[in-house]
């Protein structure tokens, strides 16, 4: 199917809905809707104004809304002077509750009283929160939008059509029949997407570049667009929605070496920097056991080390045990949310019996049962001998050729030196004594 591209500038700076005939209500008497306005104060929040007359006094004003996968809607009371003409506003406060970012779809609609006791419901209209400092145009095609800015619109389309892989080749996997709307926010530089991040502290600021981070709970992507491994990084965080479709109820229990580990394998241009680190891990001994990887912690460099590892584990299971148990495990987080019973029912083993399988599978002694002894550990693999299960799968030559260059998937990214390092300098650099990580960090911090 083609994609649809909105040529039109989307004005979210004001967004006025003046409405001719915008109610659905019984008993409205004779309240008229003169015009409607919902204005972006991003990163603030969203204003609702709403204009009203009636010859009895209008005495309450709600707005009702809710966010694209909200069930329920949560409503405000709007300020204004009581009188038979009104202009009634409310503020929906960003920072108040859970971040809002650029890219939420809202619905909305107002209810309106006066005091001889009508009421008027307006029609329902929807509203995309959006950054009012520049002007956005979309592309989209399936259940992917993208808004960009600037002259991105080539950038933009990589990054539609990165998602669409993921989001086509992860459902199947995962078990997911429909996706969705997901909307993708690409900001042209690090500076313009500061503020559409959550906040952080600020050592941890200063170290870190995100790169892009998906809000699950608002199908929305934030990515930087022109990073040079833009489209790894689309289809890692749109991958976290998929997985959050296939885990439902369950989504807020998954480990991270599950959650991760599956956006990786959805990534459609790896970064061979998770690999270096996996095989860092092996020869300094820091791999954790799987039930210690539930969420982040530790030093930056566990935490990429956590994602290689995470990568690895879950190619090895579909390399082992195919596609298909996959799905499955998921359905069965969602019945049993126990990730342990889970993986007990779908494969036969818990978190300690696929962490033995996978060790034994790259080469490494698997832990030692609770009570045993832990004997001297064999030398890890060379890289050239790790088994395949380690990594995913290569993608598709034609994959290959249209990205040409390793993307980096990452939200977090520390500044100075990129590059990887090649694999023989690593092992040179092994043998030679330790060495840390700092100069290849390019690993992804909580998600929203």
């Amino acid at each position: 199917m083609r994609a649809l591209r909105t040529l039109t500038i989307l004005l979210v700076v004001s967004v006025s809905l003046v409405l001719l005939s915008p109610t659905v209500s019984a008993d409205e008497g004779d309240i008229v809707v003169l015009s409607e306005e919902v204005t972006s104060q991003f990163p603030g929040g969203i204003s609702f104004n709403i204009s009203l007359k009636s010859s009895s006094p209008i005495n309450e004003v709600r707005v009702f809304y809710r966010s694209e996968k909200t069930a329920a809607a949560a409503y405000g009371l709007l300020a204004f002077e009581p009188g038979q003409q009104v202009e009634a506003q409310y503020t929906l406060r960003a920072g108040s509750g859970p971040f809002v970012p650029a890219g939420a779809t809202f619905r909305y609609h107002f209810e309106v009283r006066n005091k001889a006791g009508d009421v008027l419901l307006t029609k329902p209209q929807q509203f995309v929160y959006l950054d009012p400092r520049f002007e956005w145009m979309t592309i989209s095609e399936g259940p992917v939008t993208v808004y960009h800015y600037g002259p991105t619109e080539k950038r933009a389309q990589d990054m539609l059509q990165a998602a669409l892989h993921a989001v086509t080749k992860m459902s199947k996997i995962l078990g997911v029949d429909e996706v969705e709307p997901i909307n993708i926010v690409a900001y042209n530089n690090y500076r313009h997407m500061i503020p559409a991040l959550p906040p952080r502290p600020q050592a941890v600021a200063e170290e870190l570049v995100t790169q892009g981070q998906a809000f699950t709970n608002f199908r929305v992507l934030v990515v930087l667009a022109f990073d040079e491994g833009v489209q790894g990084i689309t289809s890692h965080e749109v991958t976290h929605v998929v997985v959050d479709d296939a885990a439902g109820r369950a989504y807020g229990i998954l480990p991270v070496w599950l959650n991760e580990g599956l956006a990786e394998f959805g990534n459609i241009a790896p970064d061979e920097s998770y690999d270096n680190a996996l095989l860092y891990a092996a020869y300094t001994r820091r791999l954790r056991p799987l039930w210690y990887l539930q969420t982040f912690s530790g030093e930056p460099d566990d935490v990429i080390i956590a994602y290689g590892q995470g990568r690895s584990v879950i190619a090895y299971l579909i390399n082992t045990y195919g596609e298909e148990k996959i799905a499955r495990l998921m359905k069965e987080l969602s019945n049993t949310l126990s990730v342990d019973r889970a993986l007990m029912r779908a494969y036969g083993f818990d978190q300690r019996g696929l962490d033995r399988e996978w060790r034994l599978s790259i080469g490494l002694r698997p832990l030692p049962e609770e009570g045993e002894s832990e004997g001297p550990q064999p030398a890890p693999p060379a890289l050239e001998s790790t088994p395949e299960s380690v990594v995913p799968p290569t993608p598709a030559p034609q994959e290959k050729e249209s990205t040409r260059k390793a993307s980096r998937s990452s939200c977090n990214r520390s500044p100075g030196p990129a590059a990887n390092v090649p694999a023989d300098a690593l092992v040179l650099l092994l043998l030679a004594g330790p060495i840390s990580l700092a100069s290849w960090r390019r690993f992804r911090g909580p998600r929203a």
